[in-house]
């Protein structure tokens, strides 16, 4: 194989570029610039990945119960385990998801036994979601090694910078909230 690279200069510096076979459509050219670093929506993204792996790693804690269930499912049983029973669109909210997600979960975890519903009497529509005992056993047995993790989390911080940091990530949901009313169409 032979290098098929050429250099091109960008606000004065070489950058090597990978040169496309015959046929190819040229590489696509971008005007705006996104530094990733500070894209803060990215940085969240990127640190919520990495949480979700870190100390006690979730997806080999799910593995090592013998139930098979993605973090999708876990979630859902996190906030039962969290708040109690409560229906698709309150578990949508909690999670900031959407419904469909909630509904995808639950059909697996109602499948394995982890929970169930109950149908509301006023309204059929209206599904309460709960945990089962099988389910509670679960979320027992997963949650500590969590909670493990989330003090090893925290521990690179003061107890003042958890403070604030807490303080911040507050005021950042309010504003999304906001943001998120504000951008709604059905409002006159």
């Amino acid at each position: 194989m032979f290098d098929r690279s050429v250099e091109t200069k960008k606000n004065g510096s070489l950058r090597k570029q990978a040169k496309l076979p015959e046929g190819k459509l040229p590489e696509g050219k971008v005007n705006s610039n996104l530094d990733l670093q500070t894209f803060l929506p990215y940085r969240m993204y990127c640190l919520a990945m990495q949480m979700s792996h870190a100390g006690n790693d979730l997806p080999e804690l799910l593995n090592d119960t013998g139930i098979i269930i993605g973090e999708r499912e876990w979630r859902v049983i996190s906030i039962l385990g969290a708040y109690g029973g409560l229906t698709n669109g309150n578990v949508a909210n909690a999670l900031k998801t959407d419904a469909a997600t909630v509904s995808r979960a639950v059909k697996v975890l109602k499948k394995l036994l982890l929970i169930d519903t109950l149908n509301s009497k006023k309204d059929r529509r209206k599904v309460l979601i709960y945990l089962t005992e099988s389910g509670a056993k679960l979320y027992d047995k997963v949650t500590p090694m969590r909670i493990e993790t989330g003090q090893m989390i925290d521990s690179c911080f003061t107890h003042e910078e958890l403070s604030t940091l807490h303080h911040l990530l507050n005021k950042l949901d309010r504003h999304l909230q906001h943001m998120e009313n504000e951008f709604e169409d059905e409002w006159e």
